[in-house]
């Protein structure tokens, strides 16, 4: 089973992201993880090492670590990790920004979940 982990501060997204992935999840073809800030993740990520991460999707705007400190710091643990940012707020030069720091595709809220859903299914 291909793991999805979502790190967003804004939890009212995890039930949508839910709803959105249902039929992989009930199927099991997925599982999800979520998450709300950056220390979180990556402690999860280095206790389970052997973990089979399909696919991070990664909040810029976070508390503490923002989502490119967060970005930098798993691509250094795992280089070949597939990461999608997302942001409601993309002003000038940080899409850029995310994809020049390891970031495979960069979205913009609302999300678009047929175009996540592509990535997975990649």
């Amino acid at each position: 089973m291909e793991r999805i982990i979502v790190v967003d501060d804004e939890t009212d997204l995890f039930p949508v992201f839910k709803i959105k992935f249902r039929r992989e999840i009930d199927s099991g073809a997925i599982q999800m993880n979520f998450f709300t800030s950056g220390p979180e993740v990556i402690q999860f990520i280095d206790n389970n090492p052997d973990l089979d991460i399909k696919l991070i999707l990664l909040d810029l705007f976070l508390p503490g670590m923002n989502g490119i400190e967060i970005l930098k710091a798993l691509k250094e643990k795992r280089p070949h990790l597939k990461i999608i940012m997302y942001s409601a707020h993309a002003e000038d030069g940080v899409e850029k920004e995310a994809l020049g720091a390891g970031a495979d595709k960069f979205l913009t809220k609302p999300l678009n979940f047929q175009e996540m859903k592509r990535y997975v299914a990649a």
